[in-house]
């Protein structure tokens, strides 16, 4: 029931709407029309115009007769227009011409009126007159002013009231219009540079203070000035000053006073302005189009002044002074704030305070916005993601060796000698003694008619046939990563320890005798590495590398220190990211070939064996160092 309730409430607001025009948004006069077409139909037919030049009137009253649509149209909505339509509906049309014409429809029933819309009245706005803000402090006497445009009495009616100061004006300036800003300053400096800025003179006569119009100083053309080619210009001294009319300078000097320089540019270009304390230096430019903030960065670069912005007051003055010092911590995004402060140059530090802020990354500066401006784009451009450098080192160290011994050797020992030996798979190392010897000697004589009798008891036989191969392969490959340009180290190894001995005689004639004390003693073998990379532009990486490896080779004792083996490289490359090289290599080839025999005999082909013993050995070893880096960022 609600809901036909709504529907019947919009459905009379579409149809019996009184005649007070109305404006409409998009989405009610859509739905209006929609409403409006179950009735007639027409506004939903198509259209297919392309009119130019004609007049509005003209081009609702033909589609409305086209449609069989009922339409009122004022006579005055005769502007052109120029449109094409091609399958819009009427009242796409109508909504069309309703956002874009300042018209008004009505509905009365099934006639739709078309009106100029009225424009609404506005009504003028009664802007309060503007207070002077004048404010003192009668603790330190500090005088503060933000004057725009604002009536020289009613200033000092509100100076009188906040300061207690008595003051009076001449008539002849009383309604002049006055500016300036100055915050927390002296009072009577406040009042020197007000009536100095505004062209006025202050007098202080007892208890009050009596303020006339200034006397302007006569222009004077200086012997460098430029020509007098300009409609609008100042000229003091051997400077000239041109406004343009987009409110930028054309500025010539030659050896002008800072300060003047500046006052005078500000006056011709209107800006307000404070001067903390006296400028001083000389100037010398030639430039056009230039706007006073620039003109006054680029006259005070190199000095000890600098100039702050706020609001629309400049204020100019030494750098250290309040109000112009700034301090601004500055964070570092992609590298910590260690080592550098180191690498700022000295130059751009000067006159800066400057301080590490470690818990913050970042540093702490205080000076003028100029120099932590200038400070500020160089920490920007050395704040650079800090390249990581993994490196990898292979070592293969290969090592093979073979070793041959053979031959027969027979004597007379002092003493029997038992028979002893190995056959196997290590080899043939016998010794033969005079009772294996003489067995041996029997059996063969049983079989023939040779008799060889028997050897001493003493007697012995050494017979070898020796061969020993050894193949060592080891590859040790330590992994090392750093920051670019800081040096990494990596020591692998082990450590074992040897007895060392320390005997003490003592030879006193009451106590006679031997100290004996022993301790154990480390020794190490270790693979050291040690790699610093620098990684330039291009992504190539220069290396200084040092490897220093040792490695335990045997023992002479039970109590002897090992023996140790060093091995060392050191060198200085250059590699692309990713790239594999050798760094260098120790190979080392040995041969040994040694015997002793019987001469003559023991070079007899076959029975020299019987009258010789030989020992041969091979050995084979090698060293390489290979290094590859990969950048990461």
């Amino acid at each position: 029931m609600k809901r036909i309730l709504v529907i019947l409430t919009l459905l009379f607001c579409g149809f019996t709407m009184n005649a007070v025009a109305q404006k409409y948004s998009e989405g009610t006069l859509r739905d209006v029309l929609d409403n409006l077409a179950g009735d007639h139909p027409g506004l939903n037919n198509k259209l297919q115009l392309n009119v130019s030049g004609l007049p509005l009137s003209e081009l609702v009253t033909s589609v409305a007769l086209e449609n069989n649509l009922n339409v009122s149209i004022d006579p005055d909505l005769n502007q052109l227009i120029s449109y094409n339509f091609y399958d819009a509906q009427v009242k796409d049309m109508l909504v069309f011409l309703y956002l874009n014409f300042e018209i008004e429809y009505e509905f009365v029933g099934s006639i739709i009126s078309i009106q100029k819309r009225e424009k609404a009245v506005v009504k003028p706005v009664v802007v309060p007159p503007r207070k002077p803000e004048v404010s003192y402090n009668p603790a330190n006497k500090f005088l503060s002013m933000d004057l725009k445009n604002d009536t020289l009495w009613q200033v000092m009616e509100e100076l009188t009231r906040v300061s207690k100061f008595n003051f009076v004006v001449d008539p002849e300036v009383r309604n002049q219009r006055v500016n300036a800003y100055f915050l927390n300053r002296p009072h009577e400096q406040v009042l020197e540079m007000f009536v100095k800025s505004n062209e006025l003179e202050l007098e202080k006569n007892g208890d009050y203070y009596t303020i006339s119009k200034g006397q302007k100083s006569q222009p004077v053309t200086g012997p460098n000035a430029r020509p007098d080619n300009y409609a609008s210009k100042i000229k003091n001294g051997d400077f000239v000053l041109l406004k343009n009319d987009v409110g930028t300078l054309d500025v010539f000097a030659r050896d002008v006073d800072l300060e003047g320089f500046i006052q005078a540019a500000a006056e011709e270009t209107g800006v307000r302005y404070v001067i903390y304390s006296d400028i001083k230096g000389k100037v010398n430019l030639d430039l056009t189009d230039v706007r006073f903030d620039e003109l006054a960065q680029m006259v005070l670069n190199g000095t000890n002044y600098s100039v702050k912005k706020e609001g629309d007051v400049y204020m100019l003055g030494e750098n250290k002074v309040e109000g112009l010092r700034k301090t601004e911590l500055i964070r570092l995004n992609n590298r910590t704030i260690e080592s550098v402060k180191t690498a700022i140059p000295n130059d751009m530090m000067t006159d800066l305070e400057v301080k590490e802020f470690v818990e913050l990354n970042g540093l702490i500066l205080t000076g003028s916005a100029r120099k932590i401006d200038e400070l500020k784009t160089f920490i920007s451009s050395v704040d650079v993601v800090v390249p990581m450098v993994q490196i990898d080192v292979m070592l293969i160290t290969s090592d093979k060796s073979a070793n041959y011994i053979t031959g027969v050797s027979a004597g007379i020992k002092d003493a029997p000698t038992p028979t002893t030996g190995t056959i196997g798979g290590s080899g043939v190392d016998v010794t033969l003694g005079a009772q294996s010897i003489n067995g041996i000697l029997n059996t063969i004589t049983g079989f023939g008619l040779v008799n060889l009798g028997q050897v001493t008891e003493n007697f012995y036989v050494s017979l070898q046939a020796l061969e020993n191969n050894s193949v060592i392969d080891i590859e040790s490959t330590p992994k090392i990563s750093t920051l670019n340009g800081h040096e990494a180290t990596l020591s692998i190894g082990e450590t074992t320890y040897y007895q060392e001995v320390q005997v003490n005689v003592q030879t006193s004639v009451t106590n006679q005798g031997v100290l004996q004390s022993q301790q154990w003693k480390p020794i190490e073998a270790n693979l050291s590495v040690s790699i610093k990379p620098f990684v330039s532009a291009d992504e190539h990486v220069t290396l200084t590398i040092s490897v220093d490896q040792n490695d335990f080779k045997g023992v002479e004792g039970s109590t002897a220190p090992p023996n140790v083996l060093t091995q060392s490289f050191a060198s200085m490359v250059r590699v692309k990211n990713g790239e594999m090289i050798l760094l260098g290599g120790l190979e080392k080839k040995q041969k040994s070939d040694a015997g002793n025999g019987v001469p003559i005999l023991s070079k007899i082909p076959i029975i020299k064996w019987l009258f010789s013993s030989r020992k041969k050995s091979r050995a084979k070893s090698k060293l390489h160092i290979l290094i590859r880096p990969t950048v990461t960022y």
